[in-house]
């Protein structure tokens, strides 16, 4: 099944966990080069960052583009690729990291989708604010 295109001067709600729900975030490390790499690659693809939450074993964000559409489905192939390279030959681990192709919704809803990704680690006990999860932006 072909995605639903991704167009200039929409929000998208992006998504993506680890193969068979398996971490992909296993140390601070990692977590830190993820985000590490989403500012790098924003900048490179004019990509822009609403929210972002990375999980133990998955990440949300919200993105916009008001540049070329194409951009967000460069960017989170450099970012998933990067990630993964990185991460096998760290654990030293082969095959897929990710669940396949990143997932992508349009936003018709800006509040109701951020609370959403708000609550994802304060539903799992992480914390009890959102603002004390390290792993966001």
């Amino acid at each position: 099944m072909r995605k639903p295109q991704i167009v200039s001067n929409l929000m998208y709600h992006v998504y993506n966990r680890g193969v068979s729900k398996q971490k992909i975030f296993i140390e601070d490390a990692d977590y830190r080069f993820f985000m590490y790499k989403i500012e790098l690659l924003k900048k490179k693809y004019f990509v822009k960052t609403v929210i972002y939450c990375l999980m133990p074993n998955h990440y949300h964000m919200v993105l916009y583009t008001t540049e070329k559409a194409i951009s967000i489905p460069k960017f989170m192939k450099a970012l998933q690729l990067s990630f993964a390279h990185r991460f096998n030959k760290k654990y030293t681990h082969s095959g897929h990291v990710f669940q396949g192709r990143f997932h992508n919704k349009q936003v018709n809803n800006l509040e109701k989708i951020i609370e959403y990704i708000k609550q994802n680690p304060v539903k799992e006990g992480y914390v009890k604010r959102f603002e004390n999860w390290p792993y966001q932006g």
